[in-house]
């Protein structure tokens, strides 16, 4: 089984696009990392069906913090509204029915903060409108390969 992740880039990546793990392009993690036998499920049919659902979200970015382990990572809060947390639970009920094993599942449903890191060039700013249109879903592991991670597919949201 491979491992993923459910983000929306906010820099366009084509599909197939392959890139470095330590050079991710700006994103909000819908859903971090999960393993599941992707093919087995028909998780893209499933996803794409919840998507057909749900209409975009609008979310105004908040104040910066620091994530992880040791509070090293700069991240972007995102002011979280309803549509937003209804939508990752959404997304998370489909991973679970799938019987998708979550790498940090406390970060989930009532523990879901979402955010984007800061990257060297790029950045959310407090105020920044970010509109959650699309999900890509992102290998984390293309070929084996932990150090690099590939663009599979982009589904858009409704409307």
């Amino acid at each position: 089984m491979q491992k993923y992740v459910l983000v929306k880039l906010l820099e366009k990546l084509d599909e197939g696009t392959i890139f470095l793990a330590s050079e991710w392009p700006l994103h909000v993690t819908l859903v971090a990392n999960f393993v599941v036998d992707w093919e087995a499920t028909n998780l893209y049919e499933k996803l794409s069906s919840l998507l057909e659902r749900h209409s975009s979200i609008q979310v105004t970015a908040g104040d910066d913090e620091y994530f992880g382990p040791d509070q090293s990572i700069r991240v972007t809060v995102l002011n979280m509204n309803n549509e937003l947390k209804s939508f990752h639970n959404n997304l998370v009920s489909v991973l679970k029915n799938a019987n998708a094993v979550f790498d940090e599942p406390r970060f989930l449903e009532e523990g879901y903060r979402a955010h984007a890191t800061v990257q060297r060039e790029l950045r959310l700013n407090k105020s920044d409108l970010v509109t959650i249109d699309e999900l890509t879903i992102v290998d984390m592991f293309p070929e084996g390969d932990i150090n690099k991670r590939k663009v599979l597919q982009t589904i858009k949201l409704s409307a």
